[in-house]
């Protein structure tokens, strides 16, 4: 045993090529912890120190493992003519693909989903503008979100514009990242280019995958995280590079970091490394192996400081809403057993097997999988488990328990769609390796059925895709006309002086002097909730939209409506400014409209109309004279406070 240790030490010793490097990268490790530390105590809150030593630890940490002749040239050349046509080859169809039909699609410039507005109202806040941390705590979700996917596409923002053109084409590249390193990884497995490309057909048009790049929010960034680590861990072992797994730690950490999703991953691994030490094979437990184990778990370790200094600062926040999730269901588990938790059950079912769903936010009318893949992912899986490819196996399972967990809503499985991918090949390898089978005949009617198959996956995902692209409503969580009516909104507020809901190089973040501008403005929108917070942000979204009680008309009823109204303008301070009262016309203000309007005579009134998608949709505006303001508060006070005997 001592000598088995000793061995695997001295193998360590031999592979760390900058041994002065590694204890740099410890000494600035620790300083992290202390400096992140001394953040969450309050001794030396939003210090530099914490991501700066991190930043070191990590540099220093893969430089003393790499290798001493490393050089971009280096790796250039080993990059073969056929890989060069691979790469070409994916990121052309990729991008052919995904910008189909662009300017009529759902997620183009005018789509964007609520809760992706909030991850860029918080980037704003967060990213590069508050104290660098892991995660901060969000007290409209009342959930700890992770910062990765903030800082992404705050960077985009910083280079090209804070704009939701901007902000889509981010996604894109996610989901590009995504594509590229789960068909190269499968390439690198199988070196087959026939299995390959299948394989870039079969992910590329993959309808979950597909439709959730545009989700837009955090969870977004899990799953490319995840494959580009996969992808290393794997280079890792085979090649047995401590450099590679280092890099494949590297972004496991920012994996976890990244989402919720994320930590399905790392549990995904840690009960493969311990099914592979009970059931693998002998050669998996060989000393070169254990030593590439170690220096992951290590590298994982100062990849994942600031989230682990978080937790250690901030645990109940943390786990609040995933331990929400798993009492409610444990609850009911106890006390009612089986039949108590079915419901759960059934909506699972519903996710997977349902013609029409809405728990698949982003695939209603669609299959998580499309059926006819079964036929290649159910034995591919089970080739997995005979090759005990543990990590395939359970990472094709565990996001599917988590989304059993938490309310199977589409997402939830998003993880896992790389990994399907994955098994399929699994299955497509053994197909093609039929032909050596004694049975010509057999092996024939396999890879005809198989490619049939696949033929009708993919026509079927095509014409599903290039449907929805051609609709520029068919999602309502992409709602065009919300965006159109904040943008509107938003000129309003600045007092731009042609208001227009067309797409502004930077109309998430315009720096405008709200104390030039010569009016105040209230607004009540229909159905714009996070995505008019996000476009009023610079302006103090909250006051502007005080309104409607920071809601929407949608959810409320026309006394609600005007009880909001009536509180905000009771609450608001007259000043030297004028006051615009802004409504989206709907069928619940038309009696509001009316009610407001006889005010008119302290100002003026107007109706604004514009077009989204060839759908039109109108403003009422009531502007009350400065002078005037305080009179018309009043007043309208003592009305609504006699007719509601207040």
């Amino acid at each position: 045993m001592s000598s088995s240790a000793s061995n695997l030490l001295e193998y360590l010793k031999s592979k760390i090529s900058h041994p002065y490097s590694f204890f740099i990268s410890i000494f600035f490790l620790v300083i992290s912890w202390l400096a992140s530390s001394i953040h969450y105590t309050q001794i030396a809150y939003g210090n530099n120190l914490s991501w700066i030593a991190w930043a070191i630890s990590i540099f220093t940490f893969l430089y003393s493992i790499s290798s001493s002749n490393l050089s971009i040239k280096k790796l250039l050349s080993s990059v073969g003519k056929r890989e060069f046509l691979i790469v070409i080859f994916i990121i052309a169809m990729y991008l052919v693909v995904h910008l189909w039909n662009f300017s009529s699609a759902p997620w183009n410039q005018n789509g964007l989903f609520d809760d992706a507005a909030w991850d860029i109202y918080f980037a704003k806040n967060h990213a590069f503008n508050g104290p660098f941390q892991a995660a901060f705590f969000d007290d409209v979700g009342y959930i700890s979100r992770e910062v990765v996917f903030h800082y992404y596409i705050s960077i985009f923002f910083k280079i090209f514009g804070y704009n939701l053109l901007v902000f889509n084409i981010s996604l894109l590249f996610l989901g590009l990242i995504t594509v590229f390193f789960t068909t190269f990884l499968i390439h690198k497995i199988f070196k087959n280019t026939i299995i390959t490309i299948i394989s870039t057909f079969i992910l590329n048009f993959f309808p979950l995958h597909f439709m959730h790049i545009f989700m837009g929010h955090r969870y977004a960034i899990a799953a490319p995280l995840m494959m580009i680590s996969f992808y290393f861990l794997y280079q890792a072992f085979m090649a047995k590079s401590f450099f590679r797994a280092a890099v494949s730690a590297l972004f496991a950490g920012l994996c976890w970091d990244s989402a919720i999703m994320g930590k399905q991953y790392i549990l995904g691994l840690i009960l493969s490394a311990f099914l592979i030490l009970i059931f693998g094979k002998r050669k998996w437990r060989s000393k070169e192996n254990i030593a590439t184990g170690i220096i992951w778990i290590f590298g994982f370790f100062i990849a994942s400081t600031p989230l682990l200094v978080y937790i250690l600062f901030n645990y109940d926040d943390y786990v609040i809403r995933e331990k929400g999730l798993l009492s409610d269901f444990m609850s009911l588990f106890v006390n009612g057993g089986f039949t108590a938790v079915k419901p759960y059950f059934d909506q699972l079912s519903e996710l997977f097997f349902a013609e029409h769903s809405f728990r698949r936010q982003f695939l209603p009318d669609f299959y998580i999988i499309p059926l006819v893949y079964y036929l290649l992912l159910i034995p591919g899986i089970f080739i997995t488990f005979i090759k005990r490819r543990f990590e395939l196996l359970i990472l094709s399972f565990l996001p599917i328990l988590g989304a059993l967990l938490s309310g199977s809503y589409d997402f939830r499985v998003l993880l896992a769609v790389p990994i399907w991918a994955i098994c399929i090949a699994y299955f497509l390898d053994f197909v093609f390796k039929s032909e050596k089978l004694s049975n010509k005949n057999l092996s024939y009617l396999l890879i005809v059925t198989s490619l049939i198959v696949i033929l009708f996956g993919l026509i079927s995902s095509m014409s599903y895709l290039w449907n929805v692209s051609k609709n520029p409503n068919y999602l309502y969580l992409l709602p065009h006309k919300d965006v159109a009516v904040s943008r509107l909104i938003q000129d309003i507020v600045i007092g731009s002086k042609n208001p227009t809901s067309k797409l502004k190089h930077n109309e998430f973040n315009k720096t405008v002097n709200l104390s030039n501008v010569s009016h105040d403005t209230l607004v009540c929108p229909f159905s714009a909730y996070a995505i008019i917070h996000l476009y009023l942000q610079n302006y103090d979204d909250k006051k502007i939209l005080a309104f409607c009680n920071q809601s929407i008309q949608l959810l409320k009823d026309e006394r609600e409506i005007l009880n909001d109204n009536v509180n905000a303008i009771r609450l608001y301070n007259p000043n030297t400014k004028d006051l615009k009262l802004v409504w989206e016309i709907s069928d619940k203000t038309g009696s509001i409209i009316d009610y407001f309007s006889k005010f008119g005579k302290y100002g003026s009134e107007e109706s604004i109309v514009d077009i989204s998608d060839d759908t039109q949709f109108s403003l009422y505006v009531l502007t009350i004279k400065s002078n005037n303001v305080a009179l018309f508060r009043n007043e309208i006070l003592n009305q609504y406070a006699i007719e509601h005997h207040e």
